[in-house]
């Protein structure tokens, strides 16, 4: 063989060489991926194939203590975006934010967050216009692993009917306390879940969630299900039944809207804001609370940077979240504590004459009225300053802030079922040393007992302390959840009324102050208005200075239970600037009188 065959030979056995091992690489591998590797790689092709698409589970609904229907859901559609293996599509991602409304700083945010997790939607926007679908519909093909689900949105069925009660939803961060709660009851937080922010909904949330469900489908190359393999229904949420009445909050709310307004009408400018509390005495079940002005919470998410900026706070509860001077409504306080240690008789009387001077400072009744003589059931009827003034200096501060205490003032009242409640303030040698520095002057004493001064107390924490005069000094724990039934109608919860407290007074002093609160309503007293109402009511006015020595309205208050011989309610009314308790807040009362006894108030107004 020549020299040329012999090379073209040699050639040929490596080309062989070369081939033979290539292929012998190749099987090796294929044998590898496809015996060795193959649960692996079976795996990662169906998980590209298949989804777990969650069903979320429909929250638990609300009602009130008669069983109509506060807060329900409704269908909707949310906007999700999915990982179909390859990462997310930029351009997809530059649309929706254009589409949805959303920075895509904050669609990033959430693929990038903890909670995020591969070949699961990651849902950027809920209740969507089917407007918004209808896009996204016509150019699926273009945008990959885009999915519309339907899931149940949260709705409340009376817009703004009692929003700092009901609360509302978000997916706004979580405080550590609150967080910690949930988990002592059963859930497990989430960054990024759709979670209550407020009221009911967020103390309750553990019950009201529910269990999401799951749905396996298959999906094809642009990410939308083609067929389904496997379903987990959810379970809904746990209802809550209210102590709340329906019908006694809406009255409560137009009336405090309408005083309000009356205010306005009038020139006042300072007037827009009010709060209200109506109690079970017998047991603390809260039948109404109010705050104005409110909000929808249907409209939260567009009207939010709004009640942000209002000056008028209308995502406080000025209920509980709130604390004002109370005026002559604390006038009880000082005649229980003048009594209970006997510094003042029932009979004596203690003379006013429009003016008095103790201690190098001078006082005046309200308006410079000369009332004259006056015994204790006279001065609470008229609401003489001079008497409680004499009678705050020999009962003196402590015993004052002794008897505000057993009230419950200066302190949580206990409500647990939302939060943010806060302690008030009772005037004492303590609370003026703590914060200036100074002792206490007697002088001081004469304000602390008729309401001014450092006292400064919550609307609930009045409809406590009105409550247990009303049933013999019993502070019962305030409450608004009565029941709660699962999915299958098995109550989970029931609740009980709860004594934290017991005063221990004579029986005698009680129906001394009762009597006299009683002579407030009828013709000669404060809230004479009320006499014409076919139940007898016990009740208190209070005009609470704001500032002095300015024009800044002072506050109505009006404080009282009824009926008078067997209470069933228990409230208190606040108007602020509202100039006086008997102009402002007594026909509020009125209102809510007439509608939970049923008295015929059509085409009736308040004066």
């Amino acid at each position: 063989m020549s020299p040329l065959g012999k090379k073209m030979l040699r050639r040929v056995k490596v080309f062989i060489v070369f081939v033979l091992a290539a292929l012998v690489f190749l099987s090796a591998r294929l044998a590898y991926l496809q015996i060795l590797q193959h649960d692996h790689y079976w795996h990662m092709a169906e998980r590209n194939r298949l989804r777990i698409l969650p069903i979320t589970a429909p929250r638990g609904e609300i009602y009130d203590r008669n069983g109509v229907q506060l807060v329900t859901n409704r269908p909707g559609f949310t906007v999700s975006l999915m990982d179909l293996g390859s990462g997310f599509d930029r351009e997809t991602i530059s649309y929706l934010s254009e589409l949805l409304e959303m920075e895509e700083e904050e669609i990033l945010a959430k693929i990038n967050s903890q909670y995020y997790r591969r070949y699961m939607a990651i849902r950027l926007k809920t209740d969507v216009d089917q407007t918004i679908v209808a896009q996204i519909a016509e150019r699926r093909m273009e945008l990959p692993g885009v999915v519309i689900e339907v899931q149940p949105i949260r709705h409340y069925v009376y817009d703004d009917f009692a929003p700092h009660l009901l609360g509302y939803l978000g997916e706004g961060t979580v405080g550590e306390a609150t967080r910690e709660a949930w988990e002592e009851q059963g859930y497990q937080y989430q960054v990024g879940d759709l979670v209550g922010q407020a009221g009911l909904e967020r103390t309750w949330e553990p019950f009201l969630r529910g269990s999401d469900g799951g749905l396996q489908v298959e999906v094809n190359s642009t990410g939308q299900a083609i067929r389904e393999f496997e379903r987990v229904e959810p379970i809904p949420g746990d209802n809550l039944h209210l102590t709340l009445d329906y019908s006694l909050q809406s009255s409560l709310e137009a009336a405090l809207l309408e005083a309000v307004q009356l205010q306005q009408e009038r020139g006042n400018t300072y007037a827009g804001q009010a709060a209200g509390v109506i109690l079970d005495p017998r047991s603390g079940a809260i039948l109404a609370m109010a705050s104005l002005p409110g909000y929808n919470p249907n409209t939260l998410r567009q009207d939010y940077p709004l009640l942000l900026e209002s000056s008028q706070r209308p995502l406080m509860n000025k209920a509980i979240e709130n604390h004002y001077p109370v005026g002559s409504t604390f006038k009880m306080v000082t005649a229980l504590a003048a009594l209970e240690e006997r510094a003042v008789l029932p009979e004596q009387y203690l003379y006013c004459g429009g003016t008095v001077t103790r201690y190098g400072a001078t006082k005046s009744c309200y308006r410079g009225t000369v009332h004259g003589p006056m015994n204790l059931v006279n001065a609470l009827i008229k609401s003489c300053n001079i008497y409680f003034y004499e009678a705050g200096l020999k009962v003196g501060i402590d015993s004052l802030a002794h008897y505000a205490r057993e009230f419950g003032f200066g302190q949580k009242v206990g409500l647990e079922d939302i939060k943010g409640e806060i302690e008030g303030i009772v005037a004492s040698r303590e609370f003026k040393d703590a914060l200036y520095d100074e002792p206490w002057y007697p002088a001081e004493t004469m304000d602390a007992a008729i309401g001014q001064s450092f006292q400064s107390i919550t609307p609930l924490q009045l409809a406590n302390y009105v409550a247990m005069i009303a049933n013999g000094g019993i502070h019962y724990r305030p409450y608004l959840v009565e029941k709660i039934y699962n999915a299958e109608g098995e109550a989970v919860y029931m609740a009980e009324p709860e004594v934290l407290h017991q005063m221990e007074v004579d029986e005698r002093t009680w129906q001394i102050l009762r009597t006299a609160m009683e002579r407030v309503t009828q013709p000669g007293g404060t809230a004479a208005s009320l006499a014409s109402l076919p139940v007898r009511v016990a009740g208190k006015t209070g005009t609470a200075q704001v500032a002095s020595g300015d024009n800044i309205p002072s506050h109505g208050l009006f404080v009282g239970y009824a009926p008078a011989g067997n209470p069933e309610i228990a409230f208190a009314i606040i108007i602020e600037h509202g100039e006086s308790g008997g102009s402002s807040a007594v026909p509020v009362a009125r209102r809510i009188l007439e509608d939970y006894f049923g008295v015929d108030n059509e085409n009736q107004q308040l004066p």
